[in-house]
């Protein structure tokens, strides 16, 4: 009896001591609650009200883009190589013919001082081929171009007079231009009847040259029978007209230095 009384205060004190040990626990554990309660606010400070949830109103959905086919690239273009430069050709040989190189020439029509007149034309044939060095600029058989220079027919107490000259010459596909004078035919010689008489002396030179209208080209005499004979001849002709045959050979020469590209 006396160990009830004693052992039931004894229950009771520790009881309270029990309690208030609790107690203080709880409050010990308060704050730490209220902390994590206050960090999980501030990470989340707007909690949304559940149910309360509304669509926003301007969203707008997104479209995929067609893909676009890509375009194809063009292969690179081949250039065609450059053609190499041509090298320039040699230059053409040249050669010089000098002044008073004869030319022996076939005529190749009949002429005559009757029926002639100044600057008609007539053609012929190169008979002996012409070479300068080892070049033959005009062959034998080259085309030659030629006019009538100077003619006076005949007269009674006058001798009829033909002047021929070269113009150019055709050779190996090229024309060149140039200039020969055959010397002055004169009618009624003797010495070259088929081809025409060439007076000479200083008498015949100046009837030559008044004949062919004073240009001086019956200077161009070819052979001398002598200044009497010659002025004798004249006065006894009686009207002999100078011709030159069809194929008849005549010697011209080179009036100057002509320098041909061949």
């Amino acid at each position: 009896m006396n160990f009830r009384r004693t052992l039931l205060p004894f229950l009771a004190t520790l009881a309270l001591v029990i309690v208030a040990g609790c107690s203080q626990k709880a409050a010990d554990n308060a704050p730490a609650a209220g902390a994590s309660s206050d960090s999980l606010l501030a990470s989340s400070p707007i909690e949304p009200q559940q149910g309360q949830l509304q669509p926003q109103t301007d969203f707008q959905p997104q479209t995929t883009p067609p893909a676009e086919t890509p375009t194809p690239t063009p292969a690179p273009k081949s250039e065609a190589p450059k053609p190499k430069p041509k090298p320039a050709p040699p230059a053409a040989p040249t050669a010089t013919i000098a002044q008073g190189t004869g030319l022996k020439i076939s005529v190749g029509a009949a002429l005559s001082s009757e029926t002639a007149t100044i600057g008609q034309e007539w053609q012929g044939t190169v008979s002996e081929a012409v070479t300068v060095g080892n070049l033959a600029p005009f062959p034998a058989g080259s085309i030659v171009h030629g006019v009538v220079d100077g003619v006076k027919p005949a007269q009674k107490g006058d001798r009829a007079v033909l002047v021929l000259r070269v113009t150019s010459i055709e050779a190996n596909g090229k024309t060149h231009s140039l200039s020969a004078t055959a010397d002055s035919i004169v009618a009624g010689s003797t010495r070259a009847r088929n081809v025409g008489a060439v007076a000479g002396g200083a008498a015949a030179g100046a009837l030559i040259g008044k004949a062919v209208g004073g240009s001086g080209k019956g200077a161009l005499i070819g052979g001398l029978i002598g200044g009497a004979a010659a002025t004798g001849a004249v006065a006894s002709s009686k009207g002999y007209q100078a011709t030159v045959k069809e194929g008849a050979e005549l010697v011209f020469h080179v009036d100057q230095d002509t320098k041909l590209k061949l």
